[in-house]
């Protein structure tokens, strides 16, 4: 009779652990498959420096895109500024690691991802040591 409980539970086991590693090809397709397009950044900072900074973010990124690479390469493309290339990379389901080409490591949350829009958080420090976030979103 055990023998019977535990074949089952086996069968499970497998199909949840394959099922988690889908997940994650399945975000990586979703990354991949064409080109984002930059739709909105917000705030949640009360910091009026702060919310000058993101729209003015918000501004520049207007019309721009994104588009990632199986290779893990990204581009974005701005009309207002030079083009950010680099690698990225999926951590885990949520964690997306940009390495702009010459800058410095950058981490976003995945909020939302779906075939038609991808919304990521990045969390900041101001000066005085309080933290604040800003939300980004693409849309295809």
């Amino acid at each position: 009779m055990k023998r019977i409980i535990s074949i089952p539970a086996y069968l499970l086991i497998s199909v949840l652990l394959l099922n988690l590693s889908s997940c994650q090809k399945d975000r990586v397709t979703l990354l991949t498959d064409g080109v984002w397009k930059f739709e909105n950044i917000t705030t949640n900072s009360a910091n009026e420096t702060i919310k000058t900074i993101v729209a003015g973010f918000k501004a520049v990124y207007t019309d721009g895109t994104m588009q990632f690479f199986s290779d893990g390469t990204y581009i974005k493309e701005y009309p207002l500024i030079d083009d950010e290339t680099g690698n990225w990379e999926l951590v885990g389901e949520t964690q997306l690691v940009f390495t702009p080409d010459g800058g410095l490591v950058q981490t976003a949350s995945i909020d939302k991802i779906s075939k038609s829009e991808l919304v990521y958080l990045e969390t900041f420090i101001e000066g005085d040591q309080n933290t604040f976030t800003t939300v980004t979103t693409w849309v295809k």
